[in-house]
């Protein structure tokens, strides 16, 4: 079975070991929708923090080294700073996975010059992978990205996109790679 084969059958197993909560957020990339729902009783404090800063509108930015994944700074009074939560066996992401990621101040990854400010700087934000492969690339075994330090760096999934994934979305955010930042607002979601 190659990488993107078992990253993939883990991140579905990991997926259908919880249940589902009828929490739902709305992702607006540009006037382009998807919605997700929350994993409330696989991340319950990452769910409930996350909830509750919502709406969230920021630029969404397309990540260089990790696949098909924007991002979406989280930024002054939005900022989150959370436990590690994750309890799967791996740190796999695949498509539809949404994960809140937060770094410390001063935790650099190696010589990226033209990004060293950037990287000196707290960083808090959710990252959306939507499409396939996600989380490939030269991060897929990042340690920037590993949690492995209580309170330096911390990686938990919290939601997925509803199934199918708007293809309309998928092509919004595969034009942020070649366009730039786009508005992105993260909401609550309510049927009616």
């Amino acid at each position: 079975m190659s990488k993107h084969d078992l990253r993939r059958k883990q991140g579905h197993e990991d997926r259908e070991s919880v249940k589902r909560t009828a929490r739902r957020i709305l992702l607006d990339l540009d006037g382009t929708r998807a919605t997700a729902t929350l994993y409330d009783e696989f991340a319950p404090k990452t769910c409930e923090a996350a909830w509750d800063i919502l709406p969230v509108t920021g630029r969404a930015i397309h990540a260089n080294w990790s696949g098909r994944e924007i991002m979406l700074h989280l930024e002054g009074e939005k900022i989150l700073r959370l436990p590690q939560e994750m309890k799967v066996r791996s740190n796999f992401v695949t498509e539809g996975d949404i994960t809140y990621f937060y770094r410390a101040s001063q935790m650099s990854r190696g010589k990226q010059l033209a990004y060293s400010a950037q990287f000196q700087r707290e960083l808090s934000e959710f990252a959306i992978f939507y499409g396939s492969p996600a989380g490939e690339g030269l991060s897929a075994y990042d340690p920037a990205r590993t949690p492995y330090k209580q309170g330096v760096h911390v990686l938990n999934k919290f939601a997925t996109i509803d199934r199918p994934i708007p293809e309309e979305f998928r092509l919004k955010c595969e034009t942020l790679r070649h366009e730039g930042l786009k508005p992105l607002t993260v909401s609550r979601y309510s049927e009616g």
